[in-house]
């Protein structure tokens, strides 16, 4: 293997951890949702096998995030920006426009799975509410 061919699967083998742990799932409930082998996302975890891009596409999908997020170095994305759910992205897509709720967002995406999400998404709800309030 090649310098880059390692570099990728030790960078798709810790996005793929942080991505189950963000998510709170494990392998096999991420194999099943992606349509995937356990023994496919384990040899990735483990750094035994590289993907065919099918299966990139698949596991990309079913964590909601683009490829390249799962075989770049996480450490050169924004730190409150790694390894967002799929609910999170949702809510940070919607709340571009307003500067308060997307300031909230990024201190509610530092919390992380210390909250529930239901508990984040009725506070993003209520400033929401606030915000419509004061125009």
């Amino acid at each position: 293997m090649s310098n880059t061919g390692d570099e990728m699967l030790l960078y798709l083998a810790k996005n793929i951890n942080g991505f189950l742990s963000a998510n709170n799932c494990t392998e096999a409930e991420a194999a099943r949702g992606a349509g995937l082998n356990l023994t496919t996302i384990n040899n990735w975890v483990c750094k035994k096998a590289y993907p065919r891009w099918k299966n990139l596409i698949k596991l990309a999908d079913y964590f909601g995030c683009p490829i390249y997020e799962l075989i770049e170095d996480p450490e050169r994305r924004d730190k409150s920006q790694r390894f967002l759910t799929q609910w999170q992205r949702s809510l940070l897509a919607a709340d571009q426009e307003s500067p308060e709720i997307h300031n909230l967002f990024m201190e509610i995406c530092k919390i992380g799975n210390e909250q529930d999400e239901e508990t984040l998404i009725r506070l993003l709800e209520y400033i929401r509410a606030l915000n419509q309030n004061k125009e």
